[in-house]
């Protein structure tokens, strides 16, 4: 046990290391799901049907609260992109730059847990997967890299992150920065 423990805050350092904001271990039962996040992705989003890590070709929540039923710990990883005043006019840019910086954190945590023998370690995030301008939706050119989001699979991120310390909400006023959430899944 004192080594998961060992094992979780290094994941958790590292990840400010390279990038995130804040990091916290976290406890996976309590991590929220429902078949509304889903709804809101089939009929709210604009890229439902455009990507294999979205909605209809993720597993649904009932499929991803058995999947989590197998982990106790994880990591939740919040990432902080500041804009700049011209991100605004440029707000793809800079949403393009937020989701694959968050990824290559949660990549670099997951390959760092695979070696500390947690070889069933597995991430996911918030949001779309931009590692492609379109996806090949025949077959992912990019399956080493390519994760499931988050919404996609059930997972209220709202919750998750609310549940857990961080403060998540709706943004009513400027936007100064964005702040977008990943998880890894350890043991």
């Amino acid at each position: 046990m004192q080594k998961l423990a060992d094992d979780l805050e290094e994941l958790r350092s590292r990840a400010c290391e390279l990038g995130a904001s804040a990091a916290k271990i976290i406890d996976v039962a309590g991590i929220r799901t429902g078949a509304w996040t889903r709804m809101k992705c089939q009929y709210g989003c604009p890229n439902y049907g455009l990507s294999l890590c979205c909605p209809p070709y993720t597993p649904g929540y009932e499929q991803m609260r058995e999947f989590l039923a197998e982990y106790t710990k994880a990591v939740l990883v919040e990432y902080t992109f500041p804009l700049k005043e011209d991100d605004h006019t440029d707000f793809a840019a800079a949403d393009l730059s937020m989701s694959n910086g968050l990824l290559d954190i949660l990549l670099a945590l997951e390959k760092e847990a695979f070696f500390q023998n947690h070889y069933r370690a597995f991430s996911l995030k918030a949001g779309r997967c931009r590692l492609c301008a379109q996806c090949n939706l025949k077959k992912c050119i990019n399956p080493t890299k390519a994760r499931p989001s988050l919404e996609a699979c059930g997972i209220d991120v709202f919750a998750l992150a609310n549940d857990n310390g961080f403060r998540m909400r709706v943004i009513t006023g400027p936007i100064r920065e964005l702040k977008i959430y990943g998880l890894l899944l350890v043991e």
